[in-house]
């Protein structure tokens, strides 16, 4: 017994000598204008990073072949700049509106109006542009306003 006691208190004490390193790594990044850098990286720098909130459509799970709205713009462009040469857009975010309205659907039928995100461009005539995906395949609609949207999947 006193021999198992000694082999455990000099396996203990090799064991504060000894030490473990680190995990330690390189994360190779590609930037957008197509330059890759490296960035070295421990096993406590290791986190998980959220660009941008979830929205409520990409945690749920949607039949395959189902509408998945990728954007959604209301509004229009102006030209009319006083003289000067360019244009001005006229336009607000529908996508949130229409991820509720049309996501995990066959067909999506939208009266196209202001009552999604507002009207950007008061007085004047709007159009509705929408991309969607069914499946793999992307899809555009375009339509101005008043006039029916039928988005449709396949």
């Amino acid at each position: 017994m006193v021999r198992f006691a000694s082999v455990y208190l000099l396996l203990l004490a090799a064991g504060l000598f000894i030490s473990v390193p680190h995990l330690q790594a390189e994360m190779k990044i590609t930037l957008k204008d197509g330059k890759v850098i490296e960035v070295p990286v421990s096993e406590g720098d290791v986190q998980s990073i959220e660009y941008g909130a979830m929205q409520d459509s990409q945690k749920k799970i949607l039949p395959e072949n189902s509408i998945r709205i990728q954007s959604a713009k209301y509004g229009n462009v102006s030209f009319e700049l006083e003289g000067e040469l360019g244009y001005k857009q006229y336009f607000c975010n529908a996508k949130e509106a229409l991820v509720k309205k049309c996501d995990g659907k066959e067909k999506c039928r939208i009266v196209v109006g202001s009552t999604f995100c507002g009207d950007p461009y008061p007085g004047r005539g709007k159009y509705l542009y929408v991309e969607y995906t069914c499946g793999n395949k992307l899809k555009r609609a375009k339509k101005s306003q008043t006039e029916i949207m039928l988005l449709k999947c396949p």
